[in-house]
Parts: C-alpha cells; structure tokens; sequence
C-alpha cells in the first residue's frame, strides 16, 4: 500500500468508553459546557467535550509525542523486517546488539 501525505481519513475506528466523574469533575464539565456555549454559541456534549480534551492533552504531551514516534517507527521496523526486530538506539543512543541469523 503506498503512504501520502493525506492519511487515510475514509476509515474511521470509534472506541466506547464509560468514565466516571467525581462531583467536583462532572461540575467543573457542565460550567465548562456553559462557558463553551457562551463564547461559541453552540451546545457540546460531555462526550464531546472530553473527547477535545483527552486529544488536545495528548497532542500537547510532548513526552508521549517522543514516546509515539519511536514506538510507531519501532513497529514500521517490525513490519518490514528489519534487522533486530526493529529495535532502535536507546535513549543513550546505543543500538542493541545485532540478532545473529545462524551464521558463525
């Protein structure tokens, strides 16, 4: 399958979850919805609303963006093949050691 800068975005995968909020949290979610209501004029779900949150954190985590990249390559390294499982440097950017094939 060939890769392009557009990703595939006629594919989408929906996950359920159910989450449970202390009285504090689920407050804090309706004045927010309020506060989102008055500056945009439009009403958002709490689902909604914590969807845009968990991806906006996530997006903003740059530990966990770091985090992804090398997992993501990892598993690219994988798919294709590559030599040592595709297992890359680590954080002191030493390679593991090569995985010998039978060879002497």
């Amino acid at each position: 399958m060939n890769e392009i800068a557009l990703p595939a975005f006629h594919v989408t995968t929906t996950s359920t979850c159910t989450v449970k909020l202390d009285h504090r949290l689920g407050q804090d979610l309706r004045l927010y919805r309020q506060h989102y209501k008055q500056a945009y004029g439009a009403e958002v779900t709490e689902a909604d609303l914590i969807r845009e949150l968990a991806r906006r954190f996530i997006e903003l985590d740059h530990q966990f963006q770091s985090f992804k990249s090398r997992e993501t390559l990892a598993r690219k390294g994988r798919k294709l093949g590559a030599p040592n499982g595709g297992k890359t440097a680590d954080a002191s950017g030493v390679s593991p050691p090569a995985v010998n094939s039978g060879g002497k």
